[in-house]
Order: structure tokens, then sequence, then C-alpha cells
């Protein structure tokens, strides 16, 4: 008998806002469903659910069989901070299972074995992950449940667990946002929009299929419905001359009410978007000519005070205006004690790093935060100091409508206020731009978004990204390779660069 767990019309409320509604589906132990969608939709609480750790407000989830499953939450549980590795490995999967945990562990970019009396709160995001990960497919469960795998690890970490995942011989229901992962591992995608959820067969392509599908129906019903408000609307005035002399006011107060609704609807969905519309970036950028020198990095080395080596150390490289750098490196290699000594946070030990004059830069931050009370407009021109029509300029390039200009902070998606980031970035036209790791959390319209301003910015970017589909999208790129304290300009294609990597 093939196991299987149902949810039957759930719904999921906290306190006055729902999040879920009528949600119904299946899933088997054959299936690797990945679940994807805007921040707050929904997508992490559907994985609680499964796993026992919430109580839908409303409806049921039901299996078929005695069933066993496996949730690794999106962050480390605070509750094992004090445990060792072995301690948790212990409490998690058993004593039996070490050698198979410390054996997934290495596999996945953690030596977990010589590391095993570690405390886990001194561990860094990603050794935390590796470890939650190498246990949860050790006791390999009937349905392993994971919120964001990819969280905190590198490309080459990510690239193995790929494999370990297409590898897993039972069913796998998991939230990411990382369009490798879900191409190379999904069977199925459920999207969770609106308080549904829409499931697909196949994967990244696949759902995106039937997603313009989908939308375009959406945008036909849209688009009637607008037509029938202009109709009601035009017709309003008759029948209220009629209905003042006491004919058809019943059929007036039915069309005045229908007209009503209709503008409730429209009021709350904006007109669906097709993700795939091209996005016009402003081609006005940094006075600079393109391919002069922007920085030289000459003789360059870090050592922290107290460790026994350098960083890096004997670094020789040159930054040329407008070219598009990925910098590549495991994690805990040092790239971001390199971006520190670049924007000058922190002193080199010994070497130079010089700038062309006049240079104007923006570092991304993904943690800035914005007053709720705020629009998007009134930010970007306060952030920027600018006209209100080069903030409207910078919002729309980030597929911002005049309405969602308009908006309070507090009532957009986490994928909008991430896009508000970005504008405030590429609207400023800096001369050089540091990304660091900004395609985490990134819904796919976001990350669409993203890609075009990279592609079509003409600043200078350094980027940091372990999302291998992103890197493979970008334009004219240049590989800074950071391995064994040396930064290496590399002329090389990915795949390749990931293999050495490994080494």
């Amino acid at each position: 008998m093939i196991k299987t767990i149902s949810l039957k019309n759930i719904t999921q409320s906290y306190f006055e806002k729902t999040i879920l509604e009528g949600v119904s589906f299946k899933c088997t132990e054959q299936e690797k469903i990945c679940i994807v969608g805007e921040n707050g939709t929904g997508k992490s609480t559907i994985l609680k659910i499964i796993a026992g750790t919430n109580e839908p407000t409303s409806g049921a989830i039901e299996k078929n069989a005695h069933i066993r499953c496996y949730y690794v939450t999106q962050e480390f549980d605070k509750a094992d901070t004090e445990l060792s590795i072995e301690g948790y490995i212990s409490k998690r999967a058993g004593a039996s299972l070490f050698k198979k945990v410390f054996t997934l562990g290495s596999t996945i970019g953690f030596d977990l074995e010589k590391n095993k009396d570690t405390l886990c709160g001194s561990l860094s995001g990603g050794q935390q992950k590796v470890l939650a990960l190498a246990v949860g497919l050790a006791t390999q469960p009937d349905f392993l449940l994971l919120d964001e795998p990819e969280n905190h690890l590198d490309i080459v970490s990510r690239m193995e667990l790929i494999a370990l995942l297409q590898d897993y011989p039972k069913g796998i229901l998991f939230v990411s946002h990382d369009r490798l992962m879900i191409d190379s591992v999904a069977t199925k995608v459920a999207e969770v929009t609106g308080k549904k959820i829409h499931i697909s067969e196949g994967g990244y392509q696949g759902y995106i299929e039937a997603r313009l599908s989908r939308i375009a129906g959406m945008q036909r019903e849209y688009d009637a419905e607008r037509k029938r408000m202009k109709e009601i609307k035009e017709s309003l005035h008759i029948l209220h001359m009629k209905a003042f002399r006491g004919k058809n006011a019943s059929l007036y107060h039915a069309r005045k009410k229908e007209l009503e609704e209709l503008k409730e609807r429209h009021a709350e969905n904006s007109r669906p978007e097709d993700k795939k519309t091209k996005i016009k970036i402003s081609s006005h950028g940094p006075g600079l000519h393109s391919g002069k020198l922007l920085c030289r990095i000459k003789d360059a080395s870090f050592k922290y005070p107290t460790a026994k080596g350098d960083t890096f150390r004997d670094i020789d490289l040159e930054m040329r205006t407008g070219s598009h750098i990925v910098l590549l490196g495991r994690n805990g290699s040092g790239k971001s004690t390199f971006f520190k000594c670049l924007t000058g946070a922190m002193p080199l030990t010994t070497g130079t790093i010089t700038w062309m004059e006049g240079i104007k830069s923006v570092y991304f931050d993904q943690h800035m935060e914005f007053d709720g009370g705020m629009t998007p407009v009134e930010i970007v021109m306060e952030r920027l100091k600018c006209h209100d029509t080069d903030a409207r300029a910078a919002l729309g390039a980030m597929k911002f409508d005049s309405d969602k200009m308009e908006t309070r902070i507090e009532s957009l998606s986490g994928g909008e206020r991430m896009r508000i980031r970005f504008a405030l970035v590429f609207g400023a036209s800096p001369d050089f731009i540091i990304l660091d790791e900004p395609t985490n959390h990134l819904d796919e319209v976001t990350w669409e978004i993203l890609l075009d301003a990279c592609n079509a910015s003409k600043s200078t970017i350094l980027l940091v990204t372990h999302d291998y589909e992103f890197i493979e999208s970008m334009n004219s790129k240049v590989f800074w390779v950071l391995q064994g304290q040396s930064i290496l300009e590399r002329h090389k294609d990915l795949p390749a660069l990931v293999e050495e990597l490994k080494g």
C-alpha cells in the first residue's frame, strides 16, 4: 500500500488574518513536491500542519497508515543550541545512526565527526543546516519535510544536497526558492497564492507553464469584470432616475450592489501579471566610461589577530567599469571578510586597495527596515533624495504599478518590500554595487526582476550568490574564485568551477 497524506479543506487563521482557506491536496510517498509562493502566503504553515506542529483552524489532515515525518525547519531550533553535535544526533536520530549522519554531513560539506563535541550554538548557520539535513536524511522518514533547505548552504553544498534528494527513496515536501533544486528534485510544484494551492506536474518549467495559463484565465476574467463595471456605471444614472420615479427600484439597487462588490474585489486584487512580462530597466547609468580601471587590489592580505593563518593573502585583482563579477567560494572561506576590506570597514593587514576618485557605491542590505506607515514612493524619495518622477521610475523598474507605489509598507508582501530595496540600489545609478547574497528568500517574480536589473545595469557589480541558475542566467560575467587563501580571476564555465571548489 502506498502511504498518503491528505489535506482536506484546511483553513488557517492567526488572530483576524486568514492565511489559508479551503486548501485540499494529497501527496504520496512516491512524490517529491516543492511548495512555492511569495513570503507570507502560508508555505511554511502547510509544512507545520503536515508535521503536526500546527493545528489548523478548521479542516482535517488524514493519513492512510502509520506515517513517519521528519521536519527540518528553516532555522535551527534554539532549544538545541546547548547540545553538542553528538548530543543533537542522539536526541534526533539515535546513537545507532551516528555513522550514517557523519557520512551524510561530509557529503553535504561539514565534517560532523571531527567536530562532534562542538556545541550546536557555536556553529555557523551553514554548519547547523548541514547537521539538521544530515540527521533528517539519515532517519529516512516516509515524508521528509524541508523548509528552504538551501538556506545558508554554499553553491557546492547545494549541488551535493540536490543529488541526495534526487536519490531519496521516499516522499519529500519542500519549500524552496532555488530553481535548480526545484527543477532537479520536484515531481510536482504546489504554488500557494491567494490563500489557495495550485498543483502542477513536473519541475519548475512545468509550474511556469501552468501558472501562465492560470494567469491568462484570471486576466480574461479581470478584464471582463472591468468591462461589466463600465456598463453598470453607464446604466446606473438612467436606473437611478427610474427608481426616483418609483420604477425598477429593485433593479437599481441590485446593479449598485453588484458594482460595489466588483469595486471591492478589484481594490483587493490588481490585474494579474504575466511573470514573463519584460521588465524595463532604466538604462541611464553612471557617468564612467565602460572598461576604465575602477579599482586596483595590490598584494592584499588579511589576518585576524587571533587566527593562525591569513584569511587571504597576496591578492592582485583589477575591477573595470561596467564589469559584472561573481565571487565564488565555500562557506567560511572569507568572502564577507574580503567585502569588509574592499569597502574599508576593515583595514588590510598588508597591501593596498586603490579606487578611482569620486566613486559612488551602494551596498545591498537585505535587512533594511522601513517605516510601515510610509509608501514606497515616499521611501525612495527620502532615501535617494530625489523627485517624485525619479522615485516612480525606480519603482516602475521593479514592477510596481501606480497603486502599489502609494500603498503603505505594512500592507505589502515580503517580495514587494525586497523590490523596494532593489529600487534603492539600482535607482541610485551608482558606479559600483555590492550584492551580498541578494537571492536569499526571493519569490520567482522578484528573482526575475533582480536578474533583469543586473543584466541591464551599466554599474560595476560584485555579486555573491549560491543560486546556480541565477549565476548561469547573468550576461557577460567574470568569475573571481576564493579558494585556499587566494582570489583569482578565472575564465572557466560555472560547472567546472563548482567541481574545483569541491576539492
